[in-house]
This record gives structure tokens, C-alpha cells and sequence, in this order.
């Protein structure tokens, strides 16, 4: 949503007389309210010097025949200036001048300069040389009636504004209006909130200008008839207000319903009444396969589920969702029919989704328009501009009501107010800032307040919403800070703290999350919603475990919920890829979801869960870069294996790897022979390993790529133990390398584990503070794999692996001749191990 400041300041008046704050001031101000300020433009710097100028004179240029030199009053003088435009006025008129030494919007500085022989002083300038408007065909004409000299900062308001772009969340349908935004700033501000003018006619009710024939969708249509319209050019302050907000100007009564739904937040819609048969719609469902052509010129075929504004014969709208090409109001238009309307949220939105349109009107249809005195007020306010603009006249109107939504009553407690937010707010406060804010307030019983929200706030429901609301006036940034008592994550023998069961998946996300990104991944947040032929490429022949299909899905290709992280990540990765040749470091931490047995557990909601499909949470890694890797680490299976196992090092846990067994389930989106298992304690918790040639095929990433997945099943993870700390050695590690000659099926979390139990039986606990296996300077491992090689020199079938194993004394330097005893004595034990799986087993 785009808020002009200058809008702002015709709507908010101080009764001190000052001015609004500045423009980082104010949009802190905005952003405080809860209306997020996502970007701010400033345009028109520079055209305070832009004037009115009048032509006295014009004249053929004596060596051009597509130029004119034209003799211009500024106010002060007659200078001259030499104009290509078709479209200069006889003496006279008026043109929008930039006299030299004025700096155009695109950056030109104008001097005075000889063309074909004749010295132009100045340049008369067109809507888009101003960036006002869209208009390059000729020069930009002014109305007659302004004097020359006269600046157009002052007679035309805007032209040098400065634009928020807000971020409005669904739930605010009321701040899709500059009154919305001013009425929330004029409580926060402390000013006085001023609406424009609304026209208050006495007008004859025509009933037979509106039939409803479904009132379960449409809850209130009001319709205003006008005779004797002038369609034509809206004035420049109209064009310029729309243009700032990124609105086309078409024509005075299409840009009047634009700059009433800018101004309110209500789609209007004006008709040709002239085309409608009969001279009356009728609000009703469409007729099954029934078509119509849209104002965007496309033909739909329209279901019996589709409210249309029709006239005595066929469908000239798509209510709440776009005007009919036949019916929309054009320069030869004389007779209008105005439309304001509420029109069922649900219904509009399931209307335009079906029909593939997001329109300015159905956007904010679909998150609930004011159906009461704002529709009224918009409606009023359309029909003055009507008339002042066109000339046109309201020969009458007719409203019709159908089914509205109920009024809540909430009642608000003060005293939790205050238990809420954690400080001090007063009664009058907390009575005023609703009071602003349109809630009516019963406050004769001072414990428990009857608020009634107006009808422009849907969202305010219950209790804590309008809690919410004195919040956000009051002041995010007035809530005291105050030291709290740390919460665990797990119960502690120590301290006796303890988090609540349910809460530690929670806690392990966020620990996640951490982990991940300390690693160096970025963070990717995927949509639930799922493309079923990917899913069924990543699940392969294992089959979509019962995905949740959709109903009304809301784009296509997403017709079921996601039962796996990956198919998002791959789109994600190939993208990436495709974009820039970087490696690609993501994760993501996420709900999966799937039917299944009904969940358990007992609670009031109990009886619901049992109707709710699972929701899984998991955590997943995607690494993608050259198989001999990059500038930072090289992407093999081991490098997905240390990130995964260093997460979970993070929460608590001691994780391991194991082989995956060949016909294991849930793995077909993996390499059959790069692929791994991630173990807590003996109980599998996660997998990662090579994406399937098919999938990475299927994604279009080039072969010559390695793609690495992984992830974890947070669900699975136990509550870790309490960590035992012990001080940092003082006394460096020396490494030894051991390269074994084996056989490619023996999978190297084998020969870790082989050497993990080797080093346990040789470690002579009585020596005298011995050496012994501990973690490196560089690593949290005591054994880590470095290569993995297969290829020239070695025997097909075999491979040459190479490992590093660190050792360590606690209260000394270890020497040579110590550690290449006790790592001979590993690797033997090792070996015998090894060769009970593959008897050629040896160092290289």
C-alpha cells in the first residue's frame, strides 16, 4: 500500500497549528502502529522552480520545420523559448515552464542554448519530462485561468511528496486507505482526523435502479443514478495524486472511483447506464457456463457459484473482482450508475482465485471492506466529485441490504490490560485511544467495559485484540524492561528448572536455526503448499504417504501440502544456480504434514486433534557446488555428515552415522550408494547423502554439480542431558594420517566406529596421565574422514580412504614415540576388525 505524506497532511490537522514530524519521524511513527514501512521515495525535488507560464506569441522556427519558437511571460518577463510540442496553446493559454538553471527529475540541467540559430532560454515541459504523469505526446497545458509566474508546488498539491510503501498485514483491510492510516496517526499524534468533504444530497429513491437477488452474498449495494456526465481528462491535481500512488489516469469518473478507493479503502465501481438494458442491475448468482468479457478484454465462463452484477439481461461485472468490457464508462458516457457495495469476503476471495485475478478491488474485498458508515461516507464522497468534475447530475439512488455480519460485543477488563501488557496504563488512556480508534465504549461498570468495534475493524474479535490495540498506541517501545528468570530447556538436576514438555520441540527449532547458521547456511522459508508431481518424484517408488489436498488452492501447482522439505529446496537451489555460479548453502527448519492415525493426547481440544492430519517438524540442509568445491569447503557426503552431527552437538546431543541398508524406506530422493543414516543413542534420527541423479535431472541443475541433502526428524530427538563442562586443554594435539586400502561396500562410518572401538581397548587409564584419542585443534572430532578416493591407481572395486586421528595428554606434551605407539596399536585393533568384512584390508 502507497501513503502519500502529502494525503496525510489534509487529513491530520494539529490544533496547534504544526506541522506533521519529519519523513523518517513520521514513518517511525507509522511503523509503530503496527503498518510496517517496507520502503520511502521522495519525488519532485527540484520542481519548487517550475512555473506557470503564458504564451504571447508562437511562431514556425525559421530553420526546423517540426520546431516552434515561442514567445513565453513568466511572470516578470517575456523570454524566449524554442518547443517541439504539437500541441502549444494560442496566446493565452498556459504551459508548465522550467526556466534555466532548473533541474529536471532525470537528472538535466537546463542552460540556455542555441537551437537551429535561435537562443532558447528555458524549456516547456510535458508530464513525463516532470514525472507527474504519463502523458508524453505533447506539452503539459495548464488551465487558463492560473497567473503567469505562479509556482506549481503551490497550486498543485503532491507534486513534491514523499511516498511510504506500508506493509499491511491481512488483517488490517482498514488501513488500505489514507483515512485509515490518518485515523490510527491521529490518536498516536494526538491530532484532530478531518475527511474530506462528503456531499449530503437530498436525493427522490428510484427503486428500481437495484434488484438483489442474493443477499447471503452481497450485504449492502448502494446505487446513485447521474445524468448529463462530461466525461473527459480529470484536473492535474487528481492526475498526480494517482500517479504517485501508481494509478493510471483514465478518465474523471474512473479516477474519482480510484482516488475514493486510495482515499477510503472501498472499491467503487461506475457503469455506463446507458448500455445497461433496461437502465438497472440486478445483483445475482451467475447462470452456469454463462460468459462474459472482462474490462481487461479476457472471456470467462462464469459457474453458478460467481456473484455477478448483471443488468436486465447478462453479467456487466464480476462483483468485487473487475468491471465487464461493455458496460465501463468512456468518453461518450452521459448517464452513470455508481455502485458502493459490501460483498462477502469468502465469497469474492474463492471468485477471483478461481478466475486467476488479484485486483486493487478484490483485494480489499476479500479482507472485509467497511459495510457501514465508511461505505456511506465513500459513496457520498464519489458522488460530490462526480458531480463537480463531470458536471453530471444524481437524479436519485436506491440501497438494498442483505445479510451483514454480526456486531461483536467485547468486553475488556482494564485491570488486564494491565496484567498483559506488564506496566501502567491508565483507564482514561486506554478509554481515549478506543474511543479514537471508532470502538464504542460502556465503561459504566469500571471492572469489565462493553466495547462494540465499528464496522471498519473485522478484526477486532475479542479481548486481547483490543488489549492489542491500546498497545500499539500507547507505545511498543514504553513497555519496561525487566530482568526475567532464565528458562531451560530441560530439567536440570542443578537448579531444578524444567521446560514444559510441549515446549521443547519448540526450543530444539530455534537451537536449530542457530546451529545451522553459525555453520554459515542462509535461512530458506518455504511454502506449505506443494507441487503433488514433485512430491512424487522425490518419494519415489516408497509413494506420497497421504498428503493433505487442498481445496481452493491458493496458486497453481500447490493442490496438496508439502510431505517432504526437499521438492521447495531443489526449486530454491536451482534457482540459485541458475542466477549467479556461488555454491548454494541452505537450510530449513519446518512442518511437514500427512494423514495418517488419528493424533492422540487428551484436552478440551482433543476431540479435534483427532480429525487433524500430523504435522511433523524437520530440519534439512542443501549444499550445492563443484564436486572438487569451492573457495570456501568442498561438498561431499562428509560435509552435509559434520554440519548435521555439529547441530546436533548444539542442542546436547552425541550423534553418530551408520549405513543405510539398501532397501530402507523414506530414502529414494537419496543416492543408493551415497547415503547415510544420522543416529541419537542407537535411534535413527536423520539421513543425508547425495540427491538422486533422477531428481537432479528432473530440477535441470548440471551434472557436473554435487548435491548434498540432509535432514532431521526434530520430532525423534530426545531432551538432552544436562552438559558436563571441562576446561579447555592446554596442550596442543599432533595428528597422525592413516590411508586403508578397502573395499568399496565397507561404508567409512565403519571404519570410524572400527577405530573409535580399537582406541577404547588400548587406552591405558593407569599410566601416568597418558596419551590418548581427543578431539583436534581444528575439529570436535577425535577421527575425521579427509578423502575418499576411487580412480587411477587404485584397484577397481576398492578405494583409498584417508583419515586424521588426533591425540592429546591432559596435563602435557605428548612425544612422537608415544603417539605412534598407541595409533599403531589402533590401527591393528582396527584391522582386525576390518578384515573380518574384507580380509584385503591394509594401510596404503
Amino acid at each position: 500500500m502507497l501513503i502519500s505524506r502529502t494525503w496525510l497532511e489534509e487529513l491530520l490537522i494539529d490544533p496547534q497549528g504544526g506541522s506533521l514530524p519529519g519523513d523518517d519521524e513520521l514513518g517511525d511513527a507509522i511503523t509503530s502502529l503496527g503498518l510496517e514501512i517496507e520502503a520511502t521515495t521522495r519525488y519532485g525535488e527540484g520542481l519548487e522552480v517550475i512555473i506557470v507560464g503564458e504564451v504571447r506569441s508562437k511562431s514556425p522556427h525559421p530553420k526546423a520545420d517540426r520546431l516552434g519558437v515561442v514567445e513565453l511571460f513568466d511572470g516578470k518577463e517575456t523570454i524566449t523559448v524554442v518547443c517541439g510540442a504539437p500541441n502549444v496553446p494560442e496566446p493565452g493559454g498556459k504551459v508548465a515552464f522550467a526556466p534555466v538553471g532548473a533541474t529536471l527529475p532525470g537528472g538535466l540541467t537546463l542552460t540556455a542554448r542555441e537551437v537551429r540559430g535561435v537562443k532558447s532560454h528555458g524549456m516547456i515541459c510535458s508530464e513525463q519530462e516532470l514525472e507527474i504523469g504519463t502523458d508524453h505526446d505533447g506539452i503539459l497545458v495548464l488551465p487558463s485561468q492560473w497567473s503567469a509566474g505562479e509556482r506549481l508546488v503551490d497550486l498543485v498539491p503532491g507534486i513534491v511528496d514523499t511516498v511510504f510503501e506500508v506493509g499491511i498485514t491481512p488483517n488490517r483491510p482498514d488501513a488500505l486507505g489514507h483515512v485509515g492510516v490518518a485515523r490510527d496517526l491521529a490518536v498516536k499524534l494526538q491530532r484532530m482526523l478531518t475527511v474530506p468533504p462528503l456531499a449530503e444530497p437530498k436525493l427522490p429513491p428510484l427503486p428500481d435502479l437495484v434488484t438483489l437477488e442474493a443477499p447471503e452474498r452481497c450485504g449492502r449495494y448502494y446505487g446513485f443514478a447521474f445524468e448529463g456526465a462530461h466525461v473527459k481528462a480529470s484536473p492535474l491535481a487528481t492526475r498526480v495524486r494517482l500517479h504517485r500512488l501508481g494509478l493510471r489516469a483514465i478518465n474523471n469518473v474512473v479516477d474519482i472511483t480510484n482516488l475514493v478507493l486510495m482515499e477510503w479503502g472501498q472499491p467503487l465501481h461506475a457503469f455506463d447506464r446507458g448500455k445497461l438494458a433496461e437502465g438497472r442491475v440486478v445483483v445475482r448468482l451467475a447462470k452456469a457456463a454463462e460468459p462474459m468479457t472482462t474490462l481487461d478484454e479476457q472471456s470467462i465462463e462464469l459457474r453458478d457459484e460467481d456473484l455477478v452484477i448483471a443488468d436486465a439481461q447478462e453479467p456487466v461485472a464480476l462483483a468485487g473482482v473487475m468491471g465487464g468490457l461493455e458496460s465501463g464508462v468512456t468518453t461518450g458516457s452521459v448517464a452513470l450508475l455508481l455502485e458502493a457495495a459490501w460483498f462477502s469476503p469468502t465469497e469474492v476471495r474463492r471468485t477471483a482465485r478461481h478466475h486467476g485475478y488479484q485486483t486493487d478491488s478484490s483485494y480489499r474485498f476479500e479482507r472485509g471492506v467497511d459495510y457501514g458508515p465508511g461505505l456511506a461516507r465513500a459513496a457520498s464522497r464519489a458522488l460530490g466529485l462526480i458531480e463537480k468534475l463531470t458536471g453530471a447530475r444524481c437524479i436519485g439512488r436506491q440501497v438494498v441490504e442483505g445479510t451483514l455480519p454480526p456486531v461483536p460485543r467485547i468486553v475488556l477488563r482494564p485491570d488486564r490490560v494491565r496484567m498483559v501488557l506488564g506496566m501502567q496504563v491508565e483507564d482514561s488512556e486506554c478509554e481515549s485511544i478506543l474511543v479514537g480508534l471508532g470502538v464504542e465504549v460502556d465503561a459504566s461498570d469500571a471492572a469489565a467495559w462493553v466495547c462494540r468495534p465499528p464496522s471498519h475493524r473485522p478484526d477486532l474479535t475479542r479481548e486481547e485484540d483490543l488489549i492489542e490495540e491500546v498497545m500499539r498506541i500507547h507505545g511498543l517501545d514504553e513497555l519496561p524492561a525487566e530482568p526475567t528468570m532464565p528458562t531451560a530447556h530441560w530439567e536440570s538436576a542443578a537448579t531444578g528448572l524444567h521446560e514444559p514438555a510441549g515446549n521443547l520441540s519448540r526450543l530444539q527449532q530455534d537451537d536449530l536455526v542457530d546451529a545451522f547458521a553459525a555453520q554459515g547456511l542462509h535461512e530458506m522459508v518455504g511454502l506449505a503448499f506443494a507441487n503433488p508431481e514433485k512430491l512424487a518424484r522425490v518419494h519415489g517408488a516408497d509413494g506420497i504417504p497421504e498428503p493433505v489436498a487442498l481445496t481452493n488452492p491458493m496458486r497453481g501447482g500447490g493442490d496438496v501440502l508439502r510431505t517432504h522439505l526437499l521438492p521447495g529446496m531443489l526449486d530454491a537451489g536451482a534457482l540459485n544456480v541458475a542466477r549467479h555460479g556461488r555454491s548454494v548453502r541452505l537450510f530449513e527448519v519446518g512442518r511437514i504434514y500427512r494423514w495418517g492415525d488419528p493424533v492422540g493426547g487428551e484436552g478440551p481440544t482433543s476431540a479435534i486433534d483427532q480429525q487433524l492430519p500430523h504435522e511433523a517438524v524437520r530440519a534439512a540442509i542443501l549444499l550445492v557446488a563443484s564436486r572438487a568445491g569451492d573457495d570456501r569447503e568442498p561438498v561431499e557426503g562428509r560435509a552435509a555428515a559434520g554440519i548435521l552431527l555439529d547441530a546436533l552437538q548444539y542442542l546436547g546431543l552425541s550423534g553418530s552415522l551408520a549405513p543405510a541398508a539398501p532397501d530402507e524406506k523414506g530414502l529414494a530422493h537419496l543416492h543408493p550408494g551415497i547415503r547415510a543414516t544420522v543416529q541419537v543413542g542407537g535411534v535413527q534420527v536423520g539421513s543425508f547423502g547425495a540427491v538422486h541423479p533422477d531428481l537432479v535431472e528432473a530440477w535441470e541443475i548440471p551434472e557436473e554439480l554435487a548435491v548434498i541433502y540432509g535432514e532431521l526428524a526434530v520430532d525423534a530427538l530426545p531432551a538432552p542431558t544436562p552438559a558436563d563442562f571441562v576446561a579447555l586443554p592446554r596442550f596442543p594435539a599432533t595428528n597422525r594420517d592413516l590411508s586403508l586400502d578397502l573395499a568399496v561396500e565397507i561404508p567409512a562410518a565403519d571404519v570410524v566406529a572400527a577405530l573409535s572401538d580399537a582406541a577404547a581397548q588400548t587406552d591405558d587409564a593407569s599410566a601416568e596421565d597418558p596419551a590418548r584419542l581427543s578431539a583436534g585443534d581444528r575439529g570436535r572430532e577425535p577421527i575425521q574422514v579427509v578423502e575418499d578416493y576411487r580412480g587411477k591407481g587404485v584397484e577397481e572395486g576398492r578405494r583409498a580412504l584417508l583419515l586424521r586421528l588426533a591425540y592429546r595428554a591432559q596435563q602435557r606434551s605428548v612425544t612422537d614415540t608415544e603417539v605412534q605407539a598407541l595409533h599403531d596399536r589402533i590401527v591393528q585393533g582396527a584391522l582386525e576388525r576390518l578384515r573380518t568384512r574384507d580380509a584385503a584390508a591394509q594401510p596404503r
